[in-house]
């Protein structure tokens, strides 16, 4: 009798564990304070931004803090989990990533912001004019680089290693344009709002541009990436922080010079409103769903396929295994 009452016992104890574990786990999601990256200014992270301004976190039922991300932190905040998400350029990710990054990209936010800036008295007039020539740039795995490197192989040219067709010599980005305009390079890169402002102050012209140049102003290059534990061990948070930079992006798309204004007087945005709500007007930010995976296979193949990307890693299993659709979260709101 005694060894059926303790059976009895062991098997009580062992459901009531079962059901505390299941009540901690409810609690430690709803309970679960998501961490936000945003970057000190910028249009890139708009939606995010105006998520914030708008309430958008509180009407998901978020819990949150915010994280200041200051210049090429990103991947480090990332990787120490000291940010659970926030946004940033494709391209940029695609080497951390086969590094190990321990990321997910679960949503497409925009299109545009990239350009390739030349004097406007310059002989270069097209992309194809660059041959021979040096562009400055911020760092080699600056996305102004980067894309530059992408996009001028897509037009035949060898951009790595010997006998490389361009050169690129690394400045900080704020000296940039005055390096062009006294003759130090050919040609610049710059992201949005810093290369509007050039070409508005400067003259300079864009000869690269991945907002409208073709077989790239379609291609979403802004994403949104989530640490990878945080999306299997919080998915519900992880949604509802979806979900609400997805209304942020409906905002911004639909109302440019609210969101420009918005920026200005928080101080998240350097330059004219004005032009920064022509800018915002352009990057399209219908935020997607199934547009990261394109997007993020898109600029895989070619960083391998210019040697920026090591031949040996599996590209198939890099985009299985990065992508995700996160459950609860629409692929679009539009």
């Amino acid at each position: 009798m005694k060894r059926v009452f303790c059976v009895w016992a062991l098997i009580a104890l062992l459901f009531s564990v079962s059901a505390c574990k299941k009540k901690n786990a409810a609690l430690s999601e709803d309970d679960y304070v998501f961490k936000i990256g945003l970057p000190l200014s910028g249009l890139c992270d708009a939606p995010e931004r105006i998520a914030l301004e708008n309430g958008y976190y509180e009407q998901e039922g978020l819990k949150y803090e915010i994280v200041q991300v200051g210049d090429g932190e990103a991947m480090n905040l990332l990787t120490n989990g000291s940010v659970d998400g926030l946004a940033t350029l494709m391209i940029s990710l695609i080497q951390p990533l086969a590094n190990g990054l321990p990321v997910q990209i679960p949503l497409a936010v925009h299109t545009g912001c990239i350009k390739t800036l030349v004097p406007g008295d310059s002989p270069i007039m097209t992309a194809a004019d660059l041959k021979g020539k040096t562009i400055g740039g911020a760092s080699p795995a600056a996305t102004t680089v980067l894309f530059a490197k992408r996009y001028l192989a897509g037009i035949g040219f060898k951009v790595e290693g010997e006998n490389a067709d361009v050169d690129f010599i690394y400045q900080s980005a704020a000296e940039l344009p005055l390096l062009l305009e006294r003759g130090g390079v050919d040609a610049i890169g710059l992201t949005d709002p810093a290369a509007q402002i050039a070409q508005d102050e400067r003259g300079f012209r864009a000869v690269i541009d991945n907002g409208s140049s073709e077989g790239y102003k379609d291609e979403f290059c802004c994403v949104v990436t989530v640490r990878t534990d945080t999306v299997q061990n919080h998915p519900e948070a992880t949604a509802k922080f979806l979900r609400a930079v997805q209304q942020g992006a409906k905002f911004v798309h639909e109302n440019p010079y609210e969101t420009a204004q918005i920026l200005f007087e928080t101080k998240r945005a350097a330059g004219d409103p004005l032009v920064n709500a022509r800018l915002l007007r352009s990057f399209n930010y219908r935020a997607s769903v199934s547009q990261a995976l394109p997007a993020l296979e898109h600029n895989a193949r070619d960083m391998q396929a210019i040697g920026i990307l090591r031949p040996d890693v599996d590209i198939d299993k890099l985009i299985k295994d990065v992508y995700v659709v996160v459950p609860g979260v629409p692929d679009s709101l539009f």
